[in-house]
């Protein structure tokens, strides 16, 4: 008599479609937010002078949008990957699932690392690239990249990089933000202000996004050795058949 699947397995096969259904939602998430930074005025003109004349580390911050947006691919891509390899009880698809979960976890891990270690360091890494940014803008009379810097200005409630000094000697129509509110803080400032008060929330996130792929790295395995343990034609590596699902005939 053919053996059967344990009804753990079966379970964590549809624990596994849901959790990969929970990464589906990351990654047009994180695909969306790409897009939009990627083609939002305010942003794209200084990010993209960031991503051509700021430091390394800072360059990173310029390719956000591109970094965001390739994430979100990556993650619906895994995303599908586990689905098929469930579906289609393909050991090999799940096993190399559980791989890619694992790296991804521990890249994440460093990440999260990094940015507790760069936390301290921020104002170094924002300040002196974001002025250049402005101050060559300004000697340049480049337009496109003052707007955009003074609508960051008006949406992050700051004012030039480090004050409004940063805009003794140039004669140009300043921000509303910086006409009515002369002792505002610096635009560097603020992001480190915005990042500081978000990293709880990045740090959550990050927890929640790692503890699914834990759960997730548990359940390939599990249905991947299940499925081992199981000749069963119904447990090859050949598409499910929905046939069962369907009413017999009398």
């Amino acid at each position: 008599m053919s053996r059967q699947l344990p009804c753990g397995a079966d379970c964590m096969r549809g624990v596994l479609l849901f959790l990969n259904g929970l990464f589906v939602l990351v990654g047009l998430a994180l695909l969306g937010i790409g897009i939009y930074i990627k083609v939002d005025t305010n942003f794209a003109s200084v990010l993209s002078k960031l991503a051509t004349d700021g430091s390394f580390e800072v360059k990173t911050i310029g390719f956000l949008a591109f970094v965001m947006i390739g994430g979100g691919i990556f993650t619906l891509l895994v995303a599908l990957l586990g689905c098929v390899g469930a579906l289609w009880n393909n050991r090999c698809l799940l096993f190399t699932y559980a791989i890619i979960l694992i790296i991804l976890m521990l890249l994440e891990l460093v990440g999260f690392i990094l940015a507790m270690v760069y936390k301290g360091k921020l104002k170094g890494l924002f300040e002196e690239p974001l002025f250049k940014v402005l101050d060559v803008a300004l000697k340049n009379k480049d337009n496109a990249t003052i707007l955009a810097f003074q609508d960051l200005e008006n949406s992050m409630k700051c004012c030039g990089v480090h004050n409004e000094s940063d805009y003794f000697g140039y004669f140009i129509e300043k921000s509303k933000q910086c006409k009515q509110h002369l002792d505002s803080k610096g635009c560097a400032q603020a992001i480190i202000d915005l990042f500081n008060k978000n990293l709880p929330i990045i740090g959550g996130t990050l927890g929640g996004i790692l503890v699914i792929e834990l759960f997730g790295l548990i359940g390939a395995c599990v249905l991947a050795v299940a499925l081992k343990d199981s000749p069963e034609s119904r447990y090859s590596s050949s598409p499910v058949s929905w046939s069962k699902f369907a009413p017999g005939r009398r």
